[in-house]
């Protein structure tokens, strides 16, 4: 996810002048001591020179009150903002529709949704993730960029330490994915859980069992029970981010609230959720594809 191609533009004007400031006050990395020679230094020098700004970023409120390029006010209110900045190694976990999260090796982690400018991260990086890299977060706008300055390892994870990221992944994301450095900012809470509507479900749930060997000890064996790959093919999916809640095993009941199949989704010896939609007949006509398309198979 980028941020509008006008606001990119508006960024890598003031970005580079900033920069060229800091150089020029203090003496400059080797051959960049102003916003132009910034821009045609190679991609190492001006990591460095952006490292030079953010050493020094008490300096971002002199350039403000210099404005040597004579800037608008709300140009300058952008940059008095990147003394808010985030440096630091991270994990890039996810790429999603809304920001690419980027997670802290920090204890407890932290995990931000951060916006590309003109070229979207993961074009940047050209790696699969789990990634790790180098990066300069940056507030604009009420949301979070990447400079485009990121430093890769080309790191391969293991199985073991996949899995312990995505667990770092998942408890960030519960305390909710970080999208703005602003003060009063704060995550959406968590939507709450309607009570079903359906009495008999209401009735079922207080008296359903916590671990599988309970439940099935309680209703008997289920008229099916699906493990491995195919569990898959009944779990809840957000596009682009993986399986809701996943689980390894789901039991399916037909004989224990009326009207409704049961759906028991087994994590590890433990009931993770349950799911019981109406049970339906559908017709001829009903299970006719829309038009223009086939069924998938």
């Amino acid at each position: 996810m980028l941020i509008p191609p006008a606001e990119a533009a508006r960024f890598h004007t003031l970005y580079p002048s900033v920069i060229g400031f800091v150089c020029a006050t203090i003496g400059g990395v080797d051959d960049v001591v102003d916003a132009e020679t910034f821009r045609e230094a190679p991609i190492p020098r001006q990591v460095q020179a952006r490292d030079l700004l953010l050493e020094h970023s008490g300096l971002v409120s002199a350039y403000v009150d210099a404005n040597p390029d004579a800037f608008r006010e709300q140009d300058l209110g952008l940059v008095l903002d990147w003394q808010r900045f985030l440096r630091g190694r991270f994990i890039i976990e996810r790429d999603l529709r809304a920001h690419t999260v980027f997670v802290t090796e920090s204890d407890p982690p932290r995990a931000f949704g951060v916006l590309g400018l003109h070229t979207e991260i993961l074009d940047l990086i050209q790696q699969p993730l789990p990634a790790m890299v180098d990066a300069v977060l940056l507030p604009w706008k009420g949301r979070i960029i990447c400079d485009g300055l990121l430093s890769r390892f080309n790191v391969r994870f293991g199985a073991g330490i996949r899995r312990r990221l995505k667990e770092s992944y998942r408890g960030a994301k519960a305390s909710g994915i970080i999208t703005s450095f602003d003060p009063d900012w704060r995550p959406s809470p968590p939507t709450g859980a309607k009570k079903p509507k359906t009495l008999a479900i209401r009735r079922f749930l207080k008296r359903c069992p916590q671990t599988l060997d309970d439940f099935t000890r309680q209703f008997g064996p289920p008229q099916a029970d699906v493990e491995g790959d195919d569990v898959g093919d009944y779990g809840l999916w957000q596009l682009a981010d993986g399986s809701v809640s996943p689980c390894d095993r789901v039991l399916v009941y037909a004989n224990i609230i009326a009207g409704h199949d049961l759906y028991v989704f087994v994590r590890g010896r433990r009931i993770a959720q349950v799911a019981a939609p109406p049970r339906r007949q559908w017709t001829r006509a009903q299970l006719r594809p829309p038009e223009g398309w086939r069924l998938l198979r």
